[in-house]
Order: structure tokens, then sequence, then C-alpha cells
């Protein structure tokens, strides 16, 4: 018998590593499913010690396995007797899309019996994952475009979507630019936020209109932007502080879980403009929002007038 137990953030690195572990015994496997959540560990039992129908050995995967902790010592005892019998070709792989409580008993008496992965992709830069995914693929990147992907995409699995789409596009050269990342993937709102800001206070009344009609266009609402302006205000506002406070890079990523790339730009665009110009468009976006909130003003047009102001 071969026991693995795997927790992991992300459901496409844990089926990955299950798929890698089927593949590596070159066995022709009956693959059976179990989730702690529904089914009893007798269940579990029964199928790791009988012999299949057409007698090949059985790859079984056992979901939520954290909820093995709640179960009775008498049953825990039998699985770990039935997951040790050494003249069995069977392979039991445990699942956890959390975090394991190891230092739980029955936790620990399992781990004992498995071999142990913890696959924690959010730990994994995204610049490293997208090289080596694309690697994998043998696709080839420029740096330019590699730093405009990381740009658009906003977490892992915007990230592993963006990919799939270049990869999908570019299948005849297996090569991306950056025109291929600007052409391909979708600029993330938050991104259009942060250029809408800059744009303000700036006052690039041709940009902003840009910026706004193309938010018109996706049929996004004026509260949601108006929303999000203040949400990008008092962001900057509290990096400004934190940095004034002496707040480094790495305090930022920490503080607000995001990338390094990000918390660069969080940092850049804190720095760009005086704490009272990012205090008076704060107070001016909070008055626009009750305004509209109680009937005052229509929302059109009072976030036409805070961009024209």
């Amino acid at each position: 018998m071969y026991n693995y137990l795997i927790s992991s953030d992300d459901i496409e690195a844990l089926n990955d590593k299950i798929l890698e572990i089927n593949n590596s015994y070159k066995l022709d496997f009956d693959v059976i499913r179990y989730d702690l959540e529904d089914d009893d560990i007798y269940s579990i039992i029964d199928d790791v010690s009988t012999i299949s129908l057409f007698d090949n050995p059985k790859f079984i995967i056992v979901k939520s396995a954290n909820n093995i902790a709640s179960a009775s010592e008498k049953k825990v005892t039998e699985l770990l007797k039935a997951l040790n019998d050494k003249d069995s070709n069977n392979v039991v792989v445990f699942t956890e899309m959390d975090k394991l409580d190891l230092k739980d008993d029955n936790i620990s008496r399992l781990k004992k019996y498995c071999i142990y992965f913890d696959i924690r992709i959010k730990n994994i830069p995204l610049d490293e994952y997208a090289k080596n995914y694309l690697k994998k693929n043998e696709y080839e990147i420029d740096e330019q475009a590699l730093v405009q992907l990381i740009k658009y995409s906003v977490n892992m699995a915007n990230l592993k979507n963006n990919l799939d789409i270049l990869i999908s596009f570019k299948a005849d050269t297996k090569k991306i630019s950056v025109m291929d990342v600007t052409n391909m993937v979708k600029q993330p709102l938050d991104d259009n936020i942060y250029s809408l800001i800059d744009m303000v206070l700036n006052n690039n009344k041709k940009a902003i209109f840009k910026i706004y009609n193309d938010f018109r266009i996706e049929n996004i609402a004026p509260t949601f932007i108006i929303s999000m302006l203040l949400n990008k205000f008092q962001e900057m506002y509290d990096v400004y502080v934190l940095v004034k406070g002496g707040a480094d890079q790495q305090s930022i990523i920490n503080l607000f879980n995001v990338s390094n790339g990000k918390a660069y730009y969080m940092i850049k665009n804190s720095k760009q403009v005086s704490i009272e110009e990012i205090k008076r468009n704060l107070d001016e976006l909070i008055n626009l929002d009750y305004n509209i909130k109680s009937g005052k003003v229509d929302q059109y047009l009072g976030l036409e007038l805070y961009l024209l102001r």
C-alpha cells in the first residue's frame, strides 16, 4: 500500500500532484473517490481492504482529510491498520484544500503512514510561476511582456487564465511579445482605476474621459467607479502613512496581501501626490457617494462633475 497526504491552497496544483503520483506508478488503476464531508471512514477501509472486480489496483482519492480529526480513535486505528498492508498495490491519497491540523492527534497519526506534501501556490511569485509554466509548455516570453503580464494579473487564478489565453493564441510561434499581452489580455479594472486616479491628479481631461467612456462601454455603474476610487484613494492614504512611519515594500506585501510588483506600484503611487491632495479627493468622493445614495445627485452627472472639476 502506498499512501499520500496532500494539503494545498490551489485546486489545480493539487490535481497536478495527484496526476503526477498516479502516472509515476505506470499501473492500470481503478480510480475511486471519497469525500469525508459525506462518506464514512469505514467505506474507505472496506474499499482499501477488498480486491476490485477486475483485480486492478485501486487509486483511492479521499477529500476533506481534516475531518479525520473528529473521527473516533477506533475508526482511525482501523483505517491505519488497513493502510499498513505492505502486500497491496493500492494507492490512497488524502487531500485537504486548507492547512492540515498537524497538531491534532488523529491527523498526526495519519501523517506517519503517508508521504506528505504541502503545496502553497500563494508563496510562489507570479513571475516565477509564469516563466516555469511557459517553459513547461515550450513557450518563450519577452522580459517586457512578462512584466506586463504580471501587471495585468491580479492573482494566481487570473494569471493562469491569462497564460492559457496566450498559449492558445500563440500556438503557431510559441513566442509571446508585449503586443500579444496588450492585445489579448484584458487590463484589470484595478489598473484602469489607478490610471483614472493618475489622470485626475494630473488634470488630464482627455485621458480621464477616455477611461470613463471605456467604463461606460463595459456598463460599469458610476456608483461602482466611485466606490473603487474611494477604496484606491484610501489605499493611497494608508500606504502614505505607513511609508512615512518607516514601512518597507515587504511590510506592504504582508499587510495588504499583494504581490511584490503590486506593492511597488502602491508605494510609488502614494509618493507621487501630497497627502493634502489625497485627503481632498477622499472628502469629495465621500460627499458625492452620500449625495448619490440620498437621491440628491444623479450618479452619472455627479461622477462627471467630479471628473470635470
